[in-house]
């Protein structure tokens, strides 16, 4: 049975493989990684696969997974600071290379089948354990803290951003709660649970997928980080990165007194260089791109049914329009149809 249900996460993990592949050419620093855990998700899921049906290649099991874990952390960085500090990356290449090294000396992880335990536990292990484990909720609790920190309630994109990477938080301890209290109850004989590490593994890689799925599409479209046009001749002196931290990420075009000069200043570059940076990375103008993403952001007010609580002019404000006006004639310049009749649509 679990074969099966290996195998089919496995299919469903390449197909999301290929599906946030659209769109290559700008992939965001944020997809990349996403592409990481994905990719490592098809993997190990695979590799299940395989030893269920009698291939054992445990070795390459627990490597997968564990890289797996790594991209996910590194996600929540992402979320929290648009970066992965250098201090965790080197933590990161440490702890794998020490792993490799352990798994090539014949260390093996705890795999527990209808309560039969693979290797005996020992000290080890146990540390191993804790620090995989004990790491991954230490900063996940660490990231969702400074995403909540950050959380601007009156915005609906902050909100999605919160409640989408603290689902997650929930699912993983709620996991590593039901193994720790399954194979307590078993062993002492309180009751017959018999834990299973695949039910946990199945478990994560399918809840995985669907956080991945079902993520706000919106942090999709900071897309000027690893454009094909960063690896040609022509380059800018403005890092793709710092760029979507404070235009997507931080809103800024939400601010109603947003302006290429004021933006500059904050980006700690010049007007000309952030001109040439827009050049080189897409066809809009500055004000052209303040207005598709205040647009977007008012379409999404209204899809939300914000509408019901607000006027149109308290949206138009909340999305970064000064006046009626200028928002009536951007939303009709790319929807080519007024608010109400869009809200009339819906």
């Amino acid at each position: 049975m679990y074969g099966y249900i290996f195998f089919a996460i496995f299919i469903v993990a390449i197909f999301s493989i290929f599906e946030n592949i659209k769109g290559y050419q700008k992939m965001s620093f944020f997809k990349v990684n996403l592409q990481i855990l994905l990719f490592f998700i098809a993997l190990g899921s695979f590799l299940f696969f395989l030893d269920e049906i009698g291939i054992n290649i445990r070795i390459y099991v627990d490597v997968a997974r564990v890289f797996g874990l790594i991209a996910l952390v590194n996600i929540y960085f992402i979320l929290a600071n648009n970066k992965i500090p250098r201090l965790v990356i080197y933590f990161e290449i440490l702890f794998a290379v020490v792993l490799l090294i352990m798994v090539y000396n014949g260390f093996k992880y705890v795999s527990i089948k209808d309560g039969v335990i693979n290797v005996q536990l020992n000290h080890i292990q146990l540390i191993n354990i804790f620090i995989i484990n004990g790491s991954l909720i230490a900063s996940m609790f660490y990231n969702i803290f400074k995403i909540h920190k950050q959380v601007d309630k009156k915005n609906i994109y902050h909100l999605k951003i919160r409640n989408w990477s603290f689902f997650l938080l929930i699912i993983v301890i709620s996991m590593l709660l039901w193994l720790v209290t399954a194979f307590i109850l078993d062993k002492y004989h309180i009751a017959n649970l018999k834990p299973d590490t695949r039910v946990l593994n199945s478990m994560a890689y399918s809840l995985l997928l669907v956080f991945i799925l079902f993520r706000p599409r919106f942090i999709d479209e900071a897309d000027f980080s690893y454009t094909i046009s960063k690896f040609s001749p022509q380059q800018s002196l403005i890092n793709a990165q710092d760029f979507d931290f404070l235009f997507y990420f931080n809103h800024y075009y939400l601010q109603l007194d947003a302006n290429i000069d004021d933006f500059a200043l904050k980006l700690n570059h010049s007007k000309v260089e952030v001109l040439d940076f827009l050049k080189i990375q897409t066809t809009d103008s500055f004000t052209d791109l303040l207005n598709r993403n205040r647009i977007k952001y008012f379409t999404d007010l209204l899809r939300s049914k914000k509408q019901d609580s607000f006027t149109i002019e308290a949206l138009s404000e909340m999305s970064g329009f000064k006046s009626r006006k200028t928002m009536y004639n951007t939303f009709n310049k790319y929807h080519n149809m007024t608010p109400s009749e869009f809200i009339n649509k819906l």
